[in-house]
C-alpha cells in the first residue's frame, strides 16, 4: 500500500513537471519577439569585391536566434517520442539532450537562410545566381550575436541601344524541285533493304566478315562482323580508309589492313600496339531501293506520289520559313551584341565555360576522336568555350532587360504549347514532360527561352525588313543591267554614226548647191 502511495506520488510529481515545463514553453513562444520585415540598417554590411561581387556580412540578433529555438524545440516537443512519456508530453530539458544537435544545425541553417534573403532584399544592388556561402563553418555562438559572411555575384548595370528601326534582311524561302527529290530520295533510302550482291563491294555497301585483329600478343577474332564499307571503326580501333580496304572485295576473298591501336583504347594490353586487321569476307550486300510510285506513297500514308510530294513541300517551306524566322533573330542578337558593351560577372562566366567544354569533350569522344587527340587542341577547345559563354552570358542579360523593358510575361497557355510541340517532337506525354522539367530546373529556362524570343518578335515588328535577293536574280540582274548599257553605248554609237552621215550629207548638199548656183551665175 505504501509502495502503491509513493508511486501516485511520483506520478503526480512528474505530471506536475511536464505540465510546469509545458507552460514554460507556450510561455517562450507567446513572449518571442516578432518577426522582423527588415534587417536593421546596421546590421547589414556590404564590400565591393570587384565591380560585379560582393561580400555581404551580416548580424543576426541572439533574441532572434534564442526565438528559433524555442520555436523548433516547441513543434518538436509535440510529436517528439521519449520513452517513458506520452507524446507531446516529454520536458524540453530531455528534449534539448536528445535532439540538441540536430535543432542547433537546423536552427543555424534557418536563421542563415532568413537573414541572406532579408539582406538581398535590402541590398541596393541586384544580385545574380545563388550566393556562396560555407554553412558548414558557421557556428551559433552561446550568448551573443550571429555575424556571417557570403559572397554574390552583381547583374550589371548597361543601356540598352536604340534598336527602333534597325534594318534587318529576310531570306527568301523559294522550295525548288531539286531539293522536294532530294528529300524524296532520303525516304526511299529510309525504306530501302539491303540484299546480296555477288559484285564487287562499292561505297556504302555492307559487308559481312570473319575479322581476325592479331600483333604483339594479340589474337581477336570477331565472327560474322557487319560493317559499312565506309570510314569506321573495328573493336574500338578507328580506321579512317576503311572504304579504301573493303572497296571492290567479293564474297570469298580476304583483305587487311595494318594500324596502330590508339592510346586511349578500352583494352590497356592493345594500347599503342601494331596490328593487322584481316577481313575475311563472307557476304556483300548492297541497298535495294523500292520503286518511286504510288504503292510507295500509300506505304507511308499518302494517297498518290504527287501528294506524298506535295507534302514534303510543305515540309521544306516550314522548315524554311523557321529558319528565314531564325536567320532575322540572329540579326537582332548581333545587333545587340555588338552595341551593348559592359563586364560580365567571372564566377558565373567561367562555370558556364566548364560546362560547355565538358559537353564539347563528351561529344567529340561520342563521335570517335580519341582521347590524346582531343588533348591535343583542349587549349583551343578551352579558349572557343570560354568565347561561347561570353556571349552566351552577355546574350542572357541584354535579352533579359529587353524584356523587362517592354514588360513581356509568358503565361501558362504559351508554356504549355512549347512543351506539347516538344513532347510530339519525341513522342513524350506533355504533362509528364512538364513534371520532368519542373523538377531538373529546366521549365525555368523554357520560360526565359520563350520571354527572350517574344523580346526579339517586338524589335522585329520596328525594324525596317529588307527582303533578300536571291543569288540567281541578282545575277541575271546584273547581267541585264550589263546588257542594257552595252546596248543603250551601242545606241549612242549608232545614232552618233547616223548623225555623222546627216551632218557629211547637209555639207554635202550645201555645198553642192554653191556649186550649181556658181554655174549658173
Amino acid at each position: 500500500m505504501v509502495e502503491e502511495t509513493e508511486k501516485t506520488s511520483k506520478e503526480q510529481k512528474e505530471s506536475e513537471a511536464e505540465k510546469t515545463e509545458a507552460a514554460d514553453t507556450v510561455a517562450d513562444e507567446n513572449q518571442a519577439p516578432a518577426e522582423q520585415e527588415e534587417l536593421p540598417p546596421d546590421a547589414v554590411t556590404v564590400e565591393e569585391i570587384d565591380t560585379l561581387r560582393r561580400k555581404v556580412t551580416v548580424r543576426v540578433d541572439k533574441s532572434k536566434i534564442e526565438s528559433k529555438f524555442d520555436e523548433m524545440f516547441g513543434e518538436l516537443g509535440r510529436s517528439a517520442q521519449i520513452p517513458g512519456f506520452r507524446i507531446g508530453r516529454a520536458p524540453r530539458r530531455l528534449i534539448e539532450k536528445r535532439f540538441g544537435k540536430e535543432i542547433a544545425a537546423d536552427v543555424r541553417n534557418a536563421v542563415v537562410a532568413e537573414a541572406m534573403d532579408k539582406a538581398l532584399k535590402q541590398a541596393d544592388f541586384k544580385p545574380f545566381g545563388n550566393p556562396e556561402i560555407k554553412l558548414e563553418e558557421i557556428e551559433l555562438p552561446e550568448n551573443d550575436d550571429l555575424t556571417f559572411s557570403f559572397e554574390v555575384d552583381v547583374v550589371p548595370e548597361f543601356e540598352l541601344p536604340d534598336y527602333e528601326g534597325i534594318e534587318i534582311t529576310r531570306p527568301s524561302v523559294e522550295i525548288t524541285d531539286k531539293q522536294v527529290d532530294d528529300a524524296l530520295e532520303g525516304y526511299r533510302r529510309g525504306y530501302g533493304r539491303f540484299v546480296p550482291t555477288d559484285k564487287p563491294a562499292q561505297k556504302d555497301d555492307v559487308i559481312l566478315a570473319d575479322v581476325v585483329i592479331s600483333g604483339e600478343g594479340i589474337d581477336h577474332k570477331v565472327p560474322n562482323a557487319e560493317m559499312r564499307v565506309a570510314a569506321g571503326e573495328v573493336e574500338g580501333i578507328p580506321i579512317e580508309n576503311l572504304a579504301d580496304v573493303l572497296t571492290g572485295a567479293r564474297a570469298g576473298e580476304t583483305c587487311e589492313v595494318s594500324t596502330k591501336v590508339p592510346a586511349a583504347h578500352p583494352r590497356e594490353d592493345w594500347r599503342d600496339k601494331q596490328v593487322k586487321i584481316t577481313f575475311e569476307v563472307k557476304d556483300v550486300k548492297r541497298l535495294e531501293l523500292p520503286e518511286l510510285n504510288d504503292a510507295f506513297a500509300e506505304r507511308l500514308g499518302f494517297g498518290s506520289l504527287s501528294e506524298l510530294r506535295q507534302a514534303i513541300r510543305d515540309d521544306l517551306e516550314a522548315r524554311a520559313n523557321f529558319q528565314q524566322r531564325q536567320s532575322m533573330h540572329e540579326q537582332v542578337k548581333k545587333f545587340l551584341l555588338d552595341n551593348t558593351d559592359f563586364e560580365l560577372p567571372k564566377e558565373h562566366t567561367q562555370r558556364l565555360a566548364d560546362r560547355i567544354l565538358t559537353r564539347r569533350y563528351i561529344n567529340l569522344l561520342n563521335l570517335g576522336v580519341p582521347r590524346e587527340k582531343i588533348d591535343e587542341n583542349l587549349q583551343k577547345l578551352r579558349q572557343e568555350a570560354s568565347e561561347q559563354a561570353a556571349v552566351e552570358m552577355k546574350l542572357y542579360f541584354i535579352l533579359d532587360k529587353l524584356a523587362q523593358e517592354m514588360q513581356i510575361e509568358v503565361d501558362d497557355a504559351e508554356v504549355n504549347a512549347r512543351i506539347a510541340q516538344i513532347a510530339a517532337r519525341y513522342n513524350r506525354r506533355p504533362e509528364r514532360l512538364r513534371r520532368e522539367m519542373t523538377d531538373d530546373g529546366s521549365l525555368e529556362e523554357l520560360i526565359a527561352t520563350i520571354r527572350s524570343e517574344k523580346a526579339i518578335e517586338k524589335v522585329l515588328e520596328k525594324a525596317k525588313i529588307v527582303d533578300e535577293v536571291p543569288e540567281e536574280e541578282t545575277s541575271s540582274t546584273k547581267a541585264s543591267s550589263e546588257a542594257d548599257k552595252q546596248g543603250k553605248s551601242a545606241d549612242r554609237k549608232k545614232a552618233s554614226k547616223v548623225k555623222s552621215k546627216k551632218s557629211a550629207s547637209k555639207k554635202g548638199s550645201k555645198k553642192s548647191g554653191n556649186n550649181a548656183a556658181s554655174k549658173q551665175e
